[in-house]
């Protein structure tokens, strides 16, 4: 197996007509036209990675001219002619007992165990037999094909479909961004490398056929996690942003490869990026990269408080987790972020409140929760407004008919919606969960004030204001779910050549978690909330994944511009 550069993407039909073909999808244009069955288009892997033995046989026949099938000390009679090439062929086979065969078998065509060695042609060399019977043995020791490592296809594969895709300024988020450069400056031992191998083959071990990297990918976590521990008793090295990043990385491993519903080894890892962070210090805002992974980390860290309801620790710095960039200064993507940073304290303290029985003296404290919801809320609202026009949505269509079957409909009733590319479409995802979570808090407190009887004219008002604003992000959610899952709606992943299977797994898995949160949003009808569900389910049906693990990988989906795969 070589690499052999930029292949050619087509059908095999126009392969074998050396006609361009136009990879329309799932029949190319020219075999429509010509009344052809479209044999399909190859897999990704095998585009990257072919086998050239072939190739290179049929080169080396060509110009090597008439030569024994096989080697032998017999077949070394034939002379070279002034016109033959400096090169002597030799196919060898993987039979310990290939010199005894007969001479009839050794003038068949050799099979495909056997393999094409050129050697340079050294008369004064050859001239000895005992030479040439030594180069033969020593041959014998030789591995009769490269075998590739398991991580290298993978690690290629997970870079070109889901890391070096290109995004606008304003839309980058999260750490995978950064794992390129760092990757870069990383020894091949490093934590970093080994991180992202068990990474790139958990995630390509999804795919159909691809199931024996898993088990690689284990095993590489565990030398990952060993060398962790050996880096952490290093100051330099526990403080380093490669260091940071490999724990992400463990994190993102940990989402691909759960299969129960507990989020305890993936809360364990962004617990210890946020301690190694806080350990940093304010120094690390003096390096851009540094900066750059304090705010990935930080936004996990939201995430997974969010999750479990748990407040976030302060941060040993004058402005805490905002850090000394002004709001102003941030992307669009971050600046969500750091408006979102309130929420995890506010549903820490809804649930707090909302599980206990109504209690008169807690009424200021349920007000006050309302009143801090809706602030975040306004914030939002304001942060959709001021965004570019390209970033919203364009309309492609509108479903009007409604099957009996909704849970396996492909699309939900009404607009039909478009992004840019998916990575943007995520972020505006996020922005509705967001607003889904602060108008939940509002509709518990204000449940909770009505089981005393103390829910006022303007309460009763912001209580219909909510479910009508849950309502509506529901919808745009569903909207957009369409291009998510439709390799043909995004043409700029067709345009960068990202892989059919690959664009629509990076499209499926940003979408599980809005998918969950609207699916649990109390006031739904039920409908469509069984549409919801049953997208869900078409999701990890297509990609491999239990019922157990999508609900983990809706979970642990980052909240709000957190990493974009998966």
């Amino acid at each position: 197996m070589v690499y052999t550069g930029k292949p050619s993407r087509g059908c095999g039909i126009c392969k074998s007509r050396r006609i361009k073909c136009d990879e329309k999808r799932p029949t190319c244009g020219n075999c429509k036209k010509s009344g052809r069955d479209c044999p399909g288009y190859p897999d990704e892997f095998d585009l990257v990675f072919r086998d050239e033995n072939k190739a290179m046989a049929r080169k080396a026949r060509k110009t090597s001219g008439p030569t024994p099938a096989r080697s032998s000390p017999s077949g070394s009679s034939s002379q070279p002619s002034p016109n033959q090439p400096a090169f002597l062929t030799f196919e060898v086979s993987n039979a310990s007992n290939s010199s005894q065969e007969d001479s009839s078998t050794a003038q068949t065509t050799p099979n495909l165990d056997q393999q094409l060695i050129l050697i340079p042609q050294y008369p004064e060399a050859l001239s000895s037999q005992g030479l040439f019977d030594n180069w033969l043995w020593n041959l014998d020791q030789i591995p009769q094909s490269i075998v590739m490592a398991p991580d290298y296809e993978a690690v290629t594969f997970f870079f070109k479909n889901f890391i070096t895709l290109p995004q606008q300024a304003e839309s980058t988020r999260g750490y995978l961004e950064f794992l390129v450069p760092l990757y870069n400056q990383a020894l091949p031992s490093s934590v970093l490398h080994l991180a992202t191998s068990a990474v790139a083959m958990a995630a390509c071990g999804q795919y159909p056929g691809r199931e024996a990297l898993v088990g690689e990918a284990v095993k590489t976590y565990g030398k990952a996690i060993r060398k962790l521990n050996s880096d952490l008793k290093d100051p330099a090295m526990s403080r380093s942003n490669e260091t940071v990043l490999a724990i992400l990385m463990f994190s993102l491993y940990e989402t691909i490869m759960s299969t129960d519903d507990t989020i305890t080894a993936w809360g364990n890892h962004v617990d210890g990026a946020v301690a190694l962070t806080k350990l940093r210090g304010t120094d690390q805002f003096n390096d851009p990269m540094s900066h750059a992974m304090f705010r990935a980390v930080r936004t996990m860290m939201i995430t997974s408080c969010v999750q479990r309801s748990k407040p976030i620790d302060s941060f040993p710095g004058q402005k805490g987790w905002i850090g000394e960039s002004d709001i102003a200064e941030e992307n669009a993507a971050n600046r969500l972020t750091l408006i979102c940073i309130d929420l995890p304290n506010l549903r820490a303290r809804a649930n707090k409140l909302t599980s206990t029985l109504y209690d008169p003296t807690e009424e200021l404290e349920a007000r006050q929760i309302i009143e801090f919801a809706q602030l975040v809320d306004g914030n939002l609202e304001e942060w959709y407004r001021t965004l570019p026009p390209e970033w919203k949505h364009r309309i492609i269509g509108v479903e009007s008919s409604i099957p009996s079957d909704i849970a396996n409909a492909e699309n939900w009733p009404g607009e039909q919606h478009a992004y840019h590319d998916v990575p943007l479409a995520s972020i505006m995802n996020d922005y509705r969960v967001c607003r889904i979570f602060c108008r939940r808090v509002m509709l518990a407190c204000l449940d909770w004030l009505g089981y005393g009887g103390v829910v006022n004219a303007q309460e009763e008002e912001q209580y219909k204001r909510s479910v009508y604003v849950v309502q509506q992000m529901v919808d745009e959610l569903s909207a957009c779910v369409p291009f998510h899952l439709n390799y043909e709606l995004q043409p700029l992943a067709k345009e960068t050549g990202q892989e059919q299977y690959a664009a629509e797994a990076f499209g499926g898995y940003s979408l599980v978690w809005p998918l969950y949160v609207a699916a649990n949003a109390d006031t739904v009808p039920q409908r469509q909330r069984d549409w919801l569900l049953g997208r869900l389910s078409v999701i990890g049906t297509k990609f491999g994944l239990s019922s157990a693990q999508v609900l983990v990988l809706a979970r642990r989906h980052v909240l709000t511009c957190g990493p974009m795969f998966p």
